[in-house]
């Protein structure tokens, strides 16, 4: 290796150097200070809580697209499928127990997860009569779109009341990001189908 090559090398190292020491950087100490002020565990499971309420709504709406534009119903897909709803919806379950237990002494609180809790065994009781009729050796597509219909509706409901939650514990960044991207998401498959 030439000398000038050398030089090069230790040119290269000394702006990497440079540009690390320069960037601001986010430590532990900062990122546990924010989850600490948002009571950890109902902050993360409020966290979860919004994805699976999105992954919910977007298997109810994948069912309802399959059953009523495919040509023939594959049993194994849409039960597959209607499994992973229903998965989706324990795990919001889940999540709010913490949650409750973690705001037990917050009358604001426990009344929207009240709601929400209320509206989860609606769209569970439509879960398990969506996932019996995938289970049939011919599910009927209309009969699975109107399930998913009705699971729309309470899907929408838990997510308005889940967003007031939100809202009330201070923990309205533990959606953001993810509002935020499935946002631009829609507004991108929006913009495919104006073009």
């Amino acid at each position: 290796m030439s000398i000038e090559s050398i030089g090069k090398v230790v040119m290269a190292l000394a702006v990497i150097a440079g540009l690390s020491v320069g960037y601001p950087q986010t430590s532990n100490a900062q990122v546990n200070d924010k989850v600490s002020r948002n009571n950890g565990a109902p902050f993360f499971a409020n966290q979860r809580t919004s994805r699976n309420i999105q992954h919910a709504r977007d298997y109810s709406r994948g069912i309802q697209r399959y059953a009523t534009q495919a040509q023939v119903i594959q049993p194994t897909v849409i039960q597959a499928e209607s499994q992973m709803l229903g998965q989706q919806l324990q795990a919001i379950q889940r999540d709010m127990v913490i949650v409750r237990q973690e705001n037990a002494s917050n009358p604001k609180a426990v009344e929207q997860i009240k709601k929400i809790e209320t509206q989860l065994v609606q769209a569970t009781t439509v879960q398990k009569s969506l996932h019996e009729e995938c289970c049939k050796s011919s599910p009927d597509g209309k009969t699975c779109a109107e399930m998913c219909s009705k699971m729309h509706s309470s899907l929408d409901e838990i997510k308005k009341e889940h967003d007031k939650l939100l809202k009330e514990l201070g923990h309205e960044e533990a959606a953001h990001d993810h509002h935020a991207s499935h946002e631009h998401q829609e507004h991108q498959a929006t913009d495919k189908k104006v073009k």
